[in-house]
């Protein structure tokens, strides 16, 4: 490769840069980069260790499980990821003031009817990690992907409960022998508590509601929830399975979890590409990888996160998905729902 005009040294032919007109400058230096591509390339260097990207995510997932991600993203790809933690309500909302000049690539995670609602503002991009996953799960213009999902299961302190009186289904909540033991966060302010309401509403209608309301106690943060019940407060949270199987498996023997027998809520979760991001084919690289078996397999053993892959591994200790009647939460319908189910909660709360 030439490194400047014949019969020159390359400090000679530096020089003679320097004396160019800007115009003869700039393409004397593009003929010198483009003979570094070359060079690079001949080596095989032109990959992700010569050109990583940095992936921007915008997620409401907790601390350690984002810092996994972006070391194994890193070490996969050579892309770095760095995340800006916020609630999913908060990041859509960033994200549609961002249109303009998006300042992120990529959003994981948040509920699917909140994701569908916001999905304007998201790329299409379907994944060959997804192949494998139900339609339902993918939406259909592929602006969002389901990553995992979370069960919806009943949290019981023994200490308060006997394990011999823990209810068993759904509709056992509806039983007046539980009023002011029962605990659920607000479904206007949390969107894994609006997937437990809609769920609820599903099976039993305007009276349902209105007897989960009588007989609950609502708490304005979900993790107010499952860590109330964890330390005595409360006997028995409505939460999601992830957050209860903390505490059963770092040996917290007061905590059982019940999966109602007449289905267990899921509530799928997803990542979306944003609409004209400054890194779109790292973004896509990183989608491919969350959705990978690898990733969802670990982060399911590491942190109880259900991955929607059907060929995932089972964990030790958890019950098979297929064991369990599972209750799907369509997105498109729980979404188009939302503004009236909340509107007879709201209205339920302030008669009570």
């Amino acid at each position: 490769m030439q490194s400047g005009p014949v019969g020159k040294s390359p400090q000679e032919a530096a020089l003679n840069i320097l004396e160019e007109s800007p115009m003869s400058m700039w393409n004397s230096v593009s003929k010198m980069a483009n003979g570094l591509v070359l060079g690079l390339a001949a080596l095989g260097l032109t990959g992700t260790a010569a050109f990583a990207d940095e992936v921007v995510l915008y997620s409401s997932n907790q601390p350690e499980l984002l810092d996994v991600i972006a070391q194994g993203f890193k070490e996969k790809t050579g892309h770095t990821m760095t995340s800006v933690r916020m609630g999913t309500g908060e990041a859509m909302k960033r994200i549609a003031a961002e249109r303009a000049n998006p300042l992120c690539d990529v959003f994981w995670s948040g509920d699917l009817a909140v994701l569908d609602n916001a999905k304007a503002d998201f790329a299409s991009y379907k994944s060959p990690e997804a192949a494998c996953l139900d339609a339902a799960l993918v939406e259909k213009d592929a602006k969002w992907t389901a990553s995992n999902t979370h069960l919806m299961i009943f949290m019981v302190n023994t200490d308060l409960i006997p394990e011999a009186d823990m209810p068993k289904s759904w509709a056992d909540l509806l039983d007046p022998r539980f009023k002011g033991k029962i605990v659920i966060g607000n479904p206007e302010k949390s969107g894994s508590a609006y997937a437990q309401v809609y769920g609820f509403y599903q099976m039993f209608g305007d009276k349902g509601l209105e007897k989960l309301v009588e007989n609950a106690t609502i708490l304005d943060s979900s993790s107010l929830v499952y860590k109330g019940t964890a330390e005595g407060e409360f006997a028995l949270g409505i939460t999601m399975e992830y957050a209860a199987q903390r505490y059963v498996a770092g040996g917290n023997q007061k905590i059982k979890i019940v999966y109602p027998a007449d289905g267990v809520i899921s509530a799928p979760e997803g990542a979306a590409m944003i609409k004209g991001s400054k890194h779109p084919e790292a973004a896509k690289q990183f989608m491919d990888y969350l959705l990978s078996k690898e990733v969802e397999d670990m982060i399911f053993a590491k942190y109880f996160r259900r991955a929607t892959r059907p060929d995932a591994a089972e964990v030790a200790g958890m019950p098979a998905t297929a064991s369990l009647k599972i209750l799907n939460v369509d997105p498109a319908e729980a979404g188009s729902a939302k503004k009236t189910i909340l509107s007879k909660w709201k209205k339920l709360v302030l008669n009570k």
